[in-house]
C-alpha cells in the first residue's frame, strides 16, 4: 500500500507527519466500548438476581374469624335452662345442685356451643308460658314431649330421646294389662283415682282413656303423685315410662308397673319460635355430640343400657 504526502514523494507505510492515523483509536474505542457494555450486563444481572433474592413476599392473607352468634341469649355467654327439677332421672335436686340425663346433656351441648349452663327450677306446667314472655331462660330441658299443641306455641330441637306411657301401682293391687288396650285398662279403673303430673302428655292421655275414673288428680310434679300412691291417695299413676321405671328401681321399690302404654313420644329442647338461630346451633352441637359418642356416653350412665338405633 503506497501513500502520498502533499508535500513530498511517496514513501512505503509511512504515514504523513500532519494526518492523524484513525484506525488504531478506532479500534481502541470499540473495545472500551464492548468491555463497558459486557460490564454493564453482567452488572444488570447481579442486579436482577439481587433483587429476585431480596424481594419481599405477599403478606399471608389474614385468618377468617368464626361469626359470631346470632342468637339471643337471656345472659350473654350462658345457655340458660328452665326445668322442672323434681322428674328424675332427667332432671333432680341433689342438694342444691340440679343433676340427671337432662342435666348433663345439656351441659355437653352447651360446651360445644362454647357457652356455660345455669339450670333454673321451674314448675312444669308454666315452662312455655315464662319461656314465650322471654327474660327467663333460653330453652326448656325437661322430659317435654314434642306435641302439635307445643309446636303451635314453641319450636323444638331434634328429638333427643324416646318415650311411651306407663302405669304404675303399688304392687299386689292390679294385675298385668295390655298397654295396647285402652279398654280394658279404662274397666281397671274405673271407680279409682289416678294420679297425674299436671301439664303433662300423661294427664292428656288419662284423661282421654280412662273416662271412668273416680278422679284424675294432677300434682305438680312427678315425685309427688308418687308419693299419693304410697299414701294411698290415689289407686295409679300414668307417667312415662323411663321416669317410671327408674324410680321404681330407685325409690319406689314396693310399686310395680303394669302396662306399658306405646304412645311412641320423642322428648326434644323447647325453644322460642322468635329465635330460630338458638335451635340451628343446638342441633348443630347434639349432631356433633351423637357423632363424637359423647351422647352415648351420658345415655349409658342414666340409662344403663344403649341408645335405641335410628
Amino acid at each position: 500500500m503506497i501513500m502520498h504526502c502533499s508535500e513530498g514523494a511517496p514513501t512505503k507505510m509511512a504515514p504523513c507527519p500532519h494526518v492523524p492515523v484513525l484506525g488504531g483509536t478506532m479500534l481502541k474505542s470499540r473495545r472500551t466500548l464492548s468491555i463497558m457494555l459486557a460490564l454493564a450486563l453482567v452488572t444488570g444481572l447481579f442486579a436482577m438476581a439481587g433483587c429476585a433474592k431480596t424481594a419481599t413476599p405477599e403478606p399471608a392473607a389474614p385468618a377468617e374469624t368464626p361469626a359470631a352468634p346470632t342468637y339471643t341469649l337471656v345472659a350473654p355467654g350462658v345457655l340458660t335452662v328452665g326445668s322442672d327439677t323434681a322428674f328424675p332421672p332427667f332432671e333432680a335436686m341433689n342438694g342444691s345442685v340440679a343433676e340427671g340425663f337432662d342435666v348433663d346433656l345439656a351441659g355437653a351441648l352447651a360446651k360445644e356451643m362454647g357457652l356455660t349452663v345455669n339450670y333454673t327450677s321451674q314448675k312444669f306446667d308454666t315452662l312455655i308460658p315464662q319461656l314465650k314472655a322471654g327474660g327467663t331462660f333460653d330453652v326448656i330441658m325437661s322430659g317435654m314431649t314434642i306435641t302439635p299443641d307445643r309446636e303451635k306455641e314453641i319450636t323444638f330441637s331434634t328429638p333427643y330421646i324416646d318415650s311411651n306411657q306407663s302405669i304404675a301401682v303399688v304392687k299386689g293391687k292390679f294385675s298385668q294389662l295390655d298397654g295396647n288396650d285402652a279398654a280394658a285398662i279404662n274397666t281397671a279403673f274405673t271407680g279409682k283415682v289416678i294420679g297425674v303430673q299436671s301439664g303433662t302428655t300423661g294427664e292428656a292421655w288419662a284423661k282421654e282413656n280412662i273416662k271412668g275414673a273416680k278422679q284424675i288428680v294432677p300434682f305438680d310434679d312427678t315425685l309427688a303423685a308418687f308419693s299419693a300412691l304410697n299414701a294411698g291417695k290415689v289407686d295409679g299413676v300414668v307417667n312415662d315410662l323411663p321416669v317410671s321405671a327408674y324410680l321404681l328401681k330407685t325409690s319406689y321399690t314396693d310399686d310395680e308397673l303394669i302396662a306399658e302404654i306405646p304412645t311412641g313420644e320423642q322428648y326434644g329442647i323447647g325453644i322460642s319460635a322468635d329465635n330460630p338461630d338458638l335451635k340451628t346451633a343446638i342441633d348443630t352441637a347434639f349432631d356433633t355430640l351423637k357423632t363424637s359418642g359423647e351422647y352415648r356416653t351420658i345415655y349409658m350412665k342414666w340409662f344403663g343400657v344403649e341408645p335405641p338405633t335410628e
